[in-house]
């Protein structure tokens, strides 16, 4: 009987022994450590202002075959110009041939990321045959070459304005017609001329901002 209680005793001891590693090595702590963090995302925007401003004619003189700074919203042969801040648009009526206006519009970049831009025209002329060949129109920058249908090279940054010379011109070489019965034809009875400006964000590829914004480049 001692020898089996002894033995229960040592079998209970060595219980508690195993029974106390487990616990001990329950509280055991590891080194270590953990940092978060965060990514915060707001998004950039493209938007545009355009401006036409400071209108200047020119026309024909009899001592000159080049066309003259009229200095005024006048031309020579009495056509005139009038420019519309409020809706963006000029109006020239009764050109004759080597009349030009030339005018600014300037583009300004408003919205927080950086763009590209690219200018385009859609001339609607009812006249004679021919009269939409004979309206000649031009696009110049101080900083870059600028031509119709193009992206520009560089771009605006947030902010940043660039200011186009813009001319609008009728060609010398543009003939009156008359009719089978000798009548005067109108040449030009009605031209509009509609300038639009395109914006897309700086790092696009021409192709890809040509398909985002719906243009379609001249062939």
């Amino acid at each position: 009987m001692m020898k089996s209680k002894k033995t229960a005793l040592l079998t209970a001891g060595l219980t508690m022994l195993l029974s106390a590693a487990v616990i001990v090595g329950g509280t055991f702590a590891i080194f270590g450590t953990s940092k978060t963090r965060e990514v915060t995302i707001t998004t950039g925007s493209v938007d545009i202002s355009a401006e036409f401003g400071d209108v200047t004619l020119y026309s024909l003189t009899p001592s000159s075959t080049e066309a003259q700074p009229t200095g005024s919203l006048s031309f020579n042969a009495g056509g005139t110009a009038s420019l519309d801040s409020a809706n963006g648009s000029i109006a020239l009526t009764g050109i004759v041939p080597g009349d030009r206006a030339e005018f600014t519009l300037t583009v300004t970049n408003t919205g927080a990321s950086a763009a590209r831009y690219l200018i385009a025209y859609d001339a609607t002329v009812t006249g004679v045959a021919g009269a939409e060949d004979a309206l000649n129109y031009t696009v110049t920058a101080a900083d870059e070459a600028v031509s119709f249908g193009s992206w520009s090279a560089e771009p605006l940054a947030a902010g940043e304005s660039v200011t186009l010379n813009i001319s609008v011109e009728l060609d010398k070489s543009a003939e009156q017609v008359t009719d089978g019965n000798g009548a005067v034809q109108t040449f030009i009875t009605q031209a509009s001329v509609v300038f639009t400006i395109y914006a897309g964000q700086a790092n696009a590829s021409d192709a890809d901002l040509n398909g985002a914004l719906g243009f379609t480049p001249a062939p």
